[in-house]
């Protein structure tokens, strides 16, 4: 059932733990749109439960002002920590907030209103930035053109008045000359080459810059010892209303990644297992060059390009860094944290230097909301790695929404790319809504908003039932590889070793894997643990499960189709006897079959 809370019976949701007073002192939002002050606005909560893990909205009011913009801010904390905010523009004085979870503490709701003239509702811009795996050709293996042509038509669809490429690569005037196939005159795209031949290295023109803005100015190359036009390139672009912003594009160092290091870390937490590497050998991983760089970036080359300029500042990229919002020790218990506090130096950078990680902010909740953009081609693994960014700053400067994208769109699902790559590109894209304050009337479009990819929690919760002991286990499969992929390792009871299928030979699919559970048994539930190694090579994404109670005819339980993602899968067998449990599998990454342990479940009298 779902309830709506007034803020007079805030106290029924108080004695739950859950709802604190709001602070009498002003709470002044980080990134602030308003012109005028804005004052309070009445809010009610609308929950479908007063417990913790319950959804809830905030739904606030205030009186409607003829040929006003109404802006409401919203702020949902446990005390220093922001568990939900939202920016809701509005005309008829109501507004309802996206959806948040509430946390195992008591939080405080704050919203306020603040009305603006029509106009003087200020300017929408729609940011974006993407690595585009070599210029759309991901990494030279898609030779046909078929996959630049469908990233061109999503770059239409997602329609961004500021586009910061990294890894354009031979396609940047391709790219442009997609983006205005058909645009009217003044809707059309400039591109902005960023990079300069002389830092092009073996790879090309790496940064480009795309926008619909006036281009003012090109800002000239810049390089010392830590950075080039390869890492950093950007224009000053101006807005509708006479004013500007300035809009970069950056990519910082990729080798030394903490990508691999922190799912290791994952694990081995999860796990009970010994640590690799102690948290501040991990943060070691983003000291190696790219400390260097963001400064060298803020201290040095941004200055020298902006100057005491005040305006707006835009920047969006590839840093190959995580962000250290996500790693705080509110989070430390989000799903695929592992209890890990990571402070990573390179984006703490950039927000000490003013700049707001606007996923994060639109999204204040990491574990709803972790914003993976590595890698939706080769698989997300355990730990949820968030390493391209769109950077604000500037007082006048809003945001309104954000989100990643990492599913082609629906028109290309299912062609012949799809499949085995199911994005444009190995990253995933960070689309971003803001306002600029000033003249204009304000954002035109829907507002771009994330959707939560799961519920928060360290692990999915072991299914019902009792485990099926390894050593009453056996298991045979329809192709492995002898030795280092043997089928008997998905039922040892060994996380750290895996079942595989033969290589480099490829067995067309499908594959089985069958195992034997020594006894016909009622069962509960079956887990299919992927392997738990970096690479993700053979993780199986469709496919049937099966049973049988001897070992010949099967019949078919469910179908599944499961995430590239290491976390563990569980197919309900409430209701189900059978000795054999079998994984036809349909569909691996790589055309190949991996697994680390099946884990049958029985229920016992």
């Amino acid at each position: 059932m779902r309830r709506s809370v007034p803020p007079l019976a805030a106290a029924a949701l108080a004695l739950a733990g859950l709802l604190a007073p709001v602070p009498a002192a002003a709470d002044p939002a980080p990134n602030p749109i308003a012109y005028p002050v804005p004052r309070p606005a009445a809010y009610r909560l609308d929950c479908d439960g007063d417990r913790p893990g319950s959804t809830c909205t905030v739904v606030a009011t205030a009186k409607p002002r003829p040929r006003h913009v109404q802006e409401f801010a919203i702020t949902v904390r446990s005390g220093e920590q922001v568990w939900a905010r939202d920016t809701i523009r509005s005309r008829d004085g109501h507004a309802r907030s996206r959806p948040f979870v509430l946390p195992e503490r008591k939080v405080s709701v704050k919203a306020q209103v603040t009305s603006m003239p029509d106009g003087f509702a200020g300017t929408p811009l729609r940011l974006m930035s993407w690595n585009l795996y070599v210029g759309g050709t991901i990494n030279g293996q898609e030779k046909t053109g078929e996959n630049l042509r469908q990233m061109i038509e999503y770059l239409n669809e997602v329609d961004p008045d500021v586009l910061f490429v990294v890894e354009g690569y031979g396609s940047g005037q391709k790219i442009l000359d997609g983006l205005n196939a058909g645009r009217p005159v003044g809707k059309r795209f400039s591109g902005v080459r960023l990079t300069h031949p002389e830092d092009n290295s073996v790879n090309g023109d790496n940064l480009w810059l795309y926008t619909k803005l006036k281009v003012e100015k090109v800002y000239p190359r810049y390089a010392d010892a830590d950075i080039t036009s390869f890492n950093l390139g950007g224009a000053r672009l101006g807005l509708p209303n006479g004013k500007h912003v300035h809009a970069f594009s950056m990519w910082t160092w990729h080798e030394i990644s903490a990508n691999w290091d922190v799912h290791e870390a994952a694990v081995q937490n999860l796990y009970g297992q010994p640590r690799t590497k102690t948290d501040e050998q991990l943060l070691d991983d983003d000291r190696f060059r790219r400390v260097a760089m963001g400064r060298a970036i803020l201290d040095k080359a941004l200055p020298s390009f902006i100057g005491d300029d005040d305006a707006p500042v835009l920047m969006g990229g590839d840093l190959n860094a995580w962000p250290y919002l996500d790693w705080t020790e509110q989070f430390k218990d989000a799903r695929g944290h592992a209890g890990l506090v990571l402070p990573w130096p390179l984006t703490k950078m950039f927000a000490d230097a003013g700049f707001v990680d606007t996923f994060r902010y639109a999204n204040a909740d990491a574990g709803r909301h972790p914003g993976r953009t590595w890698s939706p081609m080769s698989g997300y693994r355990s730990a949820p790695a968030r390493i391209d960014y769109v950077f604000t700053r500037g007082r006048d400067v809003g945001v309104l929404g954000s989100r990643t994208d990492d599913r082609r769109l629906p028109s290309h699902q299912g062609s012949a790319l799809d499949q085995t790559y199911p994005f444009y590109s190995d990253h995933s894209a960070v689309i971003t809504d803001v306002v600029i304050r000033g003249r204009g009337t304000g954002p035109d479009r829907p507002i771009v908003a994330d959707e939560p990819e799961h519920a928060p929690g360290v692990w999915p919760t072991t299914p019902a039932g009792t485990p099926v002991p390894p050593a009453e286990l056996s298991a045979t499969a329809t192709t492995f590889k002898p030795g280092a992929g043997d089928p008997s390792r998905v039922v040892d009871g060994d996380l750290t070793t895996d079942y595989h299928s033969d290589y480099p030979e490829i067995v067309p699919q499908p594959h089985f894997v069958t195992v034997d559970l020594g006894r016909v048994r009622e069962l509960s539930a079956v887990r299919f643990q992927p392997k738990l190694r970096y690479d993700m090579n053979g993780t199986v994404l469709k496919g049937v499960v099966q049973v049988s109670d001897d070992g010949t005819t099967f019949r078919d339980v469910e179908r599944v189709e499961w995430p590239r993602m290491t976390a563990p899968n569980d197919v309900d067998l409430r209701g189900v006897s059978a000795r054999f449990v079998r994984l036809r599998v349909d569909y691996g990454m790589g055309g190949a079959s991996a697994l680390a342990e099946i884990i049958p479940y029985e229920i016992r009298q």
